[in-house]
Parts: C-alpha cells; structure tokens; sequence
C-alpha cells in the first residue's frame, strides 16, 4: 500500500458524530487493508483475464475488479484517513450493507460500476478543472495550514500510487466518480426539505434540565405472590415443550502433550550483599539464558511429536491413538458423556493464540463427525501456556425436548417469572392511577406514591437532570430523561418497565437550558439532518439500481 499522507487537521466533527458507528466499520476495513491487503486471493493475478462479474449485462474480468474495486477502494480509504468527510461518504454509500472486508471492496465495485452507468444516463461529466480543483482540496495532500502542497502530491504520484498498479489518470478517475457521486445525493435528495421547527423542537427537548420524583416497584413480590399447581405447570410446558431442551453431550478419548520441563535454576533469595556481586549476578542471567534456550528447543521437539502424532492418525484413519500416546509416553484420558459446561478442568483451559478467544472445550464440541472415522479426531489444539491437545470424539447424545420430570423446575421458574412480569405492569398502572387521582386532589407526589402502597424507601427526586446525565442504575430507569423530556409539569410519565422492576415519573419542571450559540447549532443540525436524508435516498436509489442490474458473480467460491 502507498505510504498516504498525514495532516493534523480534521474534518467536521458534527458530520462525524452522525456516522460514528459506520465510519468505525470502515476505518476497521481500511486499517486492515493497509497491514495485509484487502484483496482476495481470489482475484489476484488474473493473468487470463478471468470473468468475475455480469452487471447490467456486462460482463468484467478480475483485472477490472483489481483496478476499479479493491484498488480504487484501497486508495479512496487511504485518503480518507487524512480526514475528508466526502470521501469517507463516497466510501460508505457506495461500500453499503457490507459485511466484512472482503464484501465491502465487491460492494464498492459493483457500485461504482452502476454509478458510472448513472453517470451516463443523467449526463453528468466534471470538467478537468472541476476535477484538479476536487484533488487540490484533498486533506491528504494539504499542508499545515490547509493549502495544497504540490510535493506532497508529486511525491505520492510518483511513489506512491503505484503500488496500487494505479496512476494519476485513476485518481482523477475517482475524484470524477466522488464528484458526481455528491450531485446525485443532491438531485435525488434535492426535494427532501428539512422542517426547521421540527429540527427546532428537537434540538429543545435536549437541550432541557428536568426536575421531578420517581417512585420504584419491585418484581419480587409480585413474584413471591405467584403460586402455580402443578396442573398449571404442566399445561405451560406442554405448550411450548421445544422450548426446553437437553444440552448436548459427548464423550472424548483424549491427549494432553506437555513439553519437558526446562532444567531447574535454584531461586535461594539473594541478599544484599550478594546483589553486589557481578560475577554472581552474570552466573544467575547465564542460567537463566540456558533455561530460556531449553524451553524453546524443548517446545520445537514437542510440536515435532505433535505434527508427527497427528500424521500417523491421519495416515491410520484415525485409529490407534492410544497406541500411538503409549510410543511418547502420553498420558490417555477419557471422559464420561458431558456437556461444553460440565467439561474436565484440564479441557476448561483457554486457547492459546486464537484470535476469537473461546476454551478447548469449544474446539472439540465443534467436531462434525461423517462416516469417515478420521472426521472424530480433532486437529492439533494449542491451549495453556505451550500444550497440545488432540481428542477422539467417542460418542455424542444430540439435543432433544426434555420430558415433564427434566422440565419441571425450570418450566416452573419460566411460568413463575411471566406470571410475575405481568403482575408487575398491572400492578404498577394501577398504582399510576391512584397517584393520579391523589395529586389532582392536592396531595404531593411522596404522599401520593404511599397511599398507592409504594414504600417510602423507593420514593426519590431528581434534579436538573439533562440528556448527557447517567441515572443512577440502583434507584433509577436507565431512560428516565427520554420519558420524562416530553411529559408536561405536574404531570405523570407513562410507566417504564425494565426487568425485574417498573418505574413512575412525576415530572415537576422542565427547563430549556440557554444557550447563546442556539441559532448556529440549529442552522448545523438542519444542515447535518439534510445531508442525512440525501445520503438516506442516495442509498435507497442505489439499492434499487443495484437490485435492477441484476448482478451476477460469476467466481465459484
């Protein structure tokens, strides 16, 4: 990848924030393709010219898909990094609904093949000039001071983009993609006008501090109150019985290689005057050296034994590990039928150097098993600190509904809990009700609550709270500025549910903060919401256009 260049400033950051969880995503793909590439396998080399796609009844071979899709989309990304919101756009519009690297860069390409087709159709053709005025304003090749830096560009010109077997012809190209990309945001997005007031409005009810009281209802004792027969219990389950289902189990021949253990190095605690001594010192770092070089011959030597294990199973079809154990004097154990939770401490243990994380248990409970005998033995685990495990899948009990007697008590639990849930709601507008009822006859909300049978110990008040203030999680619902932002003072809150407790919000002022920079924070944000529903129809128009090109692959994966 070409070495981009880097500026120190940035782009808007109100545009940022707003595609904060997308850009994330493809900030994600464009680090990556920068340390080990993008692009598949797949796709490189095509020396033959090989067929890869069919849009719009034209077909394109792997060189174009290099040059026009992994290519472009590499180089779109690394400029972007510099901080040009457009092109992070252009990106992620074009790049929509991928899901992972390798998606996003077919995405772009396919996309960009209809956008040139639109391109056509609505005659929309920049100029050179428009074209050098779009690069020129690229942050990736500004000073810092903002101007253009005609080295920086010459230099990645000349060094740079070759490495993407791309020339300055296919930045101009893209920079005419980029821009007639934008002007069809606008004609397509042009007639969705933004309702200021609304926008307004919005921007108050953030813009508020609200005072006022919460009083709490708590599940357990309506769950406490719930009693079922047994008739009850039974019925429950029987409705919905493959609800409750046995976990698999499987039982498991297995080997756990160790390497030998290094040659010990006597640890006697070393005194003062001792640490003093250099030529002791040099001695102990000595040992220590040799005792490090031991270990790793003695790892090369086990992984040695493993590869070597491993290719006599294979070679035998997977029988004889146990004879096989008993020539490197490896221990052989066998477990009884078991689930991935209730699995031996020493198959418990985490994987050594995986990425996705996860314990040995979860690698052997992966085994599919055919009728090749081979298929129940488990590739070579890494695990701990420098083991290896391999396991024989001796046999397997598959998931099945679980009879009433197995059922029982969790049924039981399940019917107790929906039972409770919706005590709870009853319960809680009805307490909503008598409230109501007590402040419209001039009683305060603290009263209220008690002669709604609420404790006096879960009655609290809040203050000035805004929309940026974290509530309190023991005492408070986690959305209480969302429901209390739009109830009038002196008014009640619809009840806010959460799982094991419900909420009523007396809501007793609501204040617009003043702020003196208003006007120019609702004059971004209707700006901000426009650019939104532009990018919101480009999209939409693009899936279309996607969808009636009819799209082929035409690579076997």
């Amino acid at each position: 990848m070409p070495a981009f260049p880097e500026t120190t400033h940035f782009p808007m950051i109100e545009n940022i924030r707003k595609y904060q969880g997308l850009i994330l995503f493809f900030i994600a793909i464009v680090i990556i393709s920068l340390v080990v590439g993008i692009k598949d396998d797949l796709f490189r080399g095509g020396a033959g010219g090989q067929a890869v796609y069919r849009i719009n009844g034209r077909t394109y071979n792997d060189k174009e898909f290099n040059h026009l899709g992994t290519g472009a989309f590499d180089l779109v990304g690394g400029l972007a990094r510099a901080g040009d919101f457009s092109l992070y756009q252009f990106l992620m519009e074009l790049a929509q609904g991928a899901d992972s690297q390798d998606d996003a860069a077919e995405k772009f390409f396919v996309s960009r093949m209809i956008l040139r087709d639109a391109k056509n159709e609505l005659g929309i053709h920049p100029g050179d000039e428009e074209i050098t005025d779009y690069i020129r304003k690229l942050k990736a090749f500004s000073d810092k001071d903002g101007a253009f830096n005609q080295e920086t560009y010459n230099n990645f010109i000349e060094k740079g983009i070759g490495r993407l077997g791309m020339t300055e012809n296919d930045l101009r190209e893209l920079a005419s993609d980029a821009i007639a990309s934008s002007r069809i945001n606008s004609i397509i997005g042009g007639g969705l006008a933004m309702n200021k007031d609304a926008v307004k409005s919005a921007q108050a009810l953030n813009k508020q501090q609200i005072s006022g009281s919460i009083a709490r209802l708590d599940l357990a004792p309506f769950e406490a109150g719930i009693k079922p027969t047994e008739e009850e219990i039974k019925a429950y389950w029987e409705n919905i019985q493959d609800a409750f289902m046995t976990q698999e189990k499987r039982k498991f021949t297995y080997i756990i290689a160790s390497p030998k253990p290094a040659a010990a190095i006597k640890a006697a605690t070393i005194s003062e005057e001792t640490l003093k001594d250099e030529e002791k010192k040099l001695k102990k770092q000595e040992q220590e050296t040799a005792a490090k070089e031991e270990s790793r011959k003695n790892q090369i030597e086990l992984d040695a034994l493993v590869d070597e294990f491993s290719f006599l199973l294979e070679e035998q079809k997977g029988t004889g590990l146990e004879d096989l154990a008993a020539r490197n004097q490896w221990t052989v154990r066998t477990t009884e039928m078991v689930t991935s939770e209730k699995a031996p401490a020493e198959l418990n243990v985490k994987l050594r150097s995986s990425s996705l994380g996860g314990k040995a248990i979860d690698e052997l409970f992966r085994i599919e098993p055919t009728a090749d005998p081979l298929s129940r033995i488990s590739q070579p685990v890494a695990i701990a600190e420098n083991q290896w495990l391999i396991a024989r899948l001796d046999a397997e009990e598959k998931p099945r509904p679980k009879t009433f007697e197995e059922a029982r008590e969790e049924a039981r639990a399940r019917l107790v809990a929906d039972k409770a849930a919706e005590a709870l709601k009853k319960g809680a507008n009805e307490a909503l009700e008598k409230i109501k009822a007590s402040l419209a006859a001039g009683k305060s909300f603290a009263e209220s609550a008690k002669s709604a049978g609420i404790d006096a110990a879960h009655v609290k008040g809040f203050k000035n709270i805004k929309s940026a203030t974290k509530p309190d999680a023991a005492n408070e619902p986690s959305q209480l500025f969302q429901s209390a932002s739009n109830v009038e003072p002196g008014t009640l809150a619809e009840v806010i549910m959460e799982q094991n407790r419900a909420f009523i919000v007396h809501v007793a002022s609501r204040e617009v903060e003043k702020d003196p920079k208003a006007d120019e924070t609702l004059k971004t944000q209707v700006e901000s919401s426009a650019m939104q529903n532009e990018s919101l129809a480009f999209t939409s128009w693009l899936k279309e256009r996607t969808e009636a090109a009819k799209v082929e692959s035409l690579i076997k994966r």
